[in-house]
């Protein structure tokens, strides 16, 4: 194999050109939905070399030659029009070649479940390989705007055969192709901060809706997150609504020793595991100690899904969730759970009922805004269950016990 083009010594393109090769070697031994990903990803990948980078990542691979060479080529053709079909390069074809962009959309459903929305397709192409693509929805932030793409995943048919599984706890409506790749253009275009899945299949899930609308968004491409800075508390809000947290919800049982040492013990490990859990700890006030008490473990986890201190270590959605729930909202919820005591449902459409259903709130979640602060309490409370504050049935005694006391912290001066 010959080698790359010589380059400046600070430019990705060589490192991602020979990465691809090495990688292509087995690429050629797939089939084509999934060379077609693989093609997305690394085209995503060669825009962080410069604008250029596609055009520069394909002439790097024809002058490379070769098997591994030819299947990357190809899998960039479905999913770009810099390569040219007719360059010798792309000899030896693979196996799959011939099924490239042949891929027909026989199904499209709407997946609704506890924190999202999605809208899945399901594909097969001319070697009748099937996939599918899952498209999750954002609801348009409070106050008003517009839905966006979250995660976008593509894999093999049985992705969405378990997501239709009977105890997936996923309600599963069948719809038209058009209207769903109309809503999932119309999202896409308005996505302004794509997630990483979004990106490596982007020109896919592109090339995919174009068959099935007129007016489809340019492929995603990798921004640099903005991380907003966090409002300035209210100290009046805060002892507010402390203040009432108590007042509604009395004496609170203290959180048993045992369960306080296993939702520690999760935490501890999933900080030295990089588990995405961990993230809480790392935005709580501090950041938190592993070898304070389980008791202080425990509580800054669960204050900082209420109160970061920091957003940076968060994810993309539980930063914005964090934003979009107010205190009001966390006080009607946990004050809610509280009194009505182990078992209550936690999923986020309960909790926004609780919320409209709590006397000590004034203010409601008017029906638009309702599926935006149903999904920020998904992103938020995703943290419960692995330690113990609920399980399937609902809130836990647990639960009972730490969410005050965490809402307490959350709120302290």
């Amino acid at each position: 194999m010959n080698d790359l083009p010589n380059a400046p010594t600070d430019d990705l393109l060589p490192a991602i050109a020979a990465d691809a090769l090495v990688q292509a070697k087995r690429l050629i031994e797939l089939d084509g939905p999934r060379a077609e990903a693989w093609g997305s990803d690394l085209a995503a990948l060669a825009l962080e070399a410069g604008e250029d980078g596609v055009v520069r990542l394909v002439a790097a691979l024809a002058e490379a030659s070769g098997p591994a060479a030819a299947a990357a080529l190809w899998a960039l053709s479905a999913v770009t029009e810099v390569v040219d079909l007719g360059d010798s390069a792309l000899k030896p074809a693979p196996t799959w070649a011939s099924s490239l962009g042949t891929s027909r959309c026989v199904e499209a459903m709407i997946l609704r479940e506890r924190r999202w929305e999605s809208v899945a397709f399901r594909f097969v192409d001319s070697a009748e390989d099937a996939h599918v693509i899952v498209v999750y929805l954002v609801p348009p932030a409070v106050g008003g705007g517009d839905e966006t793409v979250g995660e976008v995943n593509l894999g093999a048919v049985d992705l969405l055969d378990v997501l239709q599984e009977e105890d997936a706890g996923i309600v599963v409506v069948e719809t038209a192709l058009e209207v769903a790749a109309g809503r999932v253009a119309r999202a896409l275009a308005n996505t302004v901060e794509p997630r990483d899945s979004a990106v490596a299949n982007g020109r896919v899930l592109v090339v995919r809706l174009q068959a099935m609308v007129e007016s489809v968004p340019a492929a995603p491409v990798a921004v640099e997150a903005s991380i907003p800075e966090i409002p300035v508390r209210d100290p009046d809000d805060d002892a507010y609504a402390r203040d009432m947290l108590w007042r509604a919800v009395g004496d609170v049982a203290e959180p048993g020793a045992a369960a306080l040492a296993q939702a520690a013990a999760v935490l501890r490990e999933a900080a030295a595991h990089d588990d995405p859990i961990a993230h809480w700890l790392a935005a709580s006030l501090g950041p938190v100690d592993l070898d304070d008490t389980d008791t202080d473990v425990v509580l800054a986890a669960v204050a900082a899904t209420v109160s970061p201190a920091s957003l940076l270590p968060l994810d993309h959605d539980a930063r914005t969730a964090v934003l979009d729930l107010e205190w009001a909202d966390w006080l009607g919820a946990v004050i809610e759970l509280v009194r009505r005591g182990p078992g209550t449902p936690v999923d986020p459409e309960a909790l926004v009922d609780h919320i409209n259903r709590n006397p000590e709130v004034t203010s409601t979640i008017p029906k638009k805004d309702r599926p935006r602060v149903g999904w920020a309490f998904g992103a938020v409370t995703d943290l419960w269950e692995p330690i113990g504050l609920a399980d399937a049935g609902g809130i836990t005694t647990f639960g009972c016990a730490v969410l005050p006391r965490a809402l307490d912290r959350a709120w302290q001066a």
